[in-house]
């Protein structure tokens, strides 16, 4: 094995881990931050509800959060199937999934 043939290959793992370590570094950022908005609306409401402003139905509310969790992950599963990374290669997905295990470690 030559050396010109390992360099398209390093180079696809290296390019796949920097973007993956910014992905990963980006999806746990904005998670945080879709979890403070998140808590500080369901804050808001119970506070108001204990003040009498307002009137929450918590088993109504439980049941849209059901609904709207289980509509993201079911939109998942349908764009993480394996066919759709077989066009990248090995080293690439190995470079990308390794750099956005360590950007949401890092993040």
């Amino acid at each position: 094995m030559n050396s010109e043939s390992l360099v398209p290959v390093l180079t696809s793992m290296g390019g796949g881990f920097f973007v993956g370590m910014m992905l990963g570094y980006f999806i746990k950022k904005i998670i945080k931050i879709l979890m403070f908005v998140t808590g500080g609306i369901v804050g808001l409401l119970l506070y108001l509800q204990q003040q009498e402003v307002i009137s929450v139905h918590v088993e109504n509310l439980e049941a849209s959060s059901i609904f709207i969790l289980n509509s993201v992950a079911s939109s998942f599963d349908k764009t993480t199937q394996i066919g759709d990374t077989n066009f990248l290669g090995v080293p690439l997905v190995g470079g990308l999934s390794a750099g956005i295990a360590i950007g949401i470690i890092k993040g």
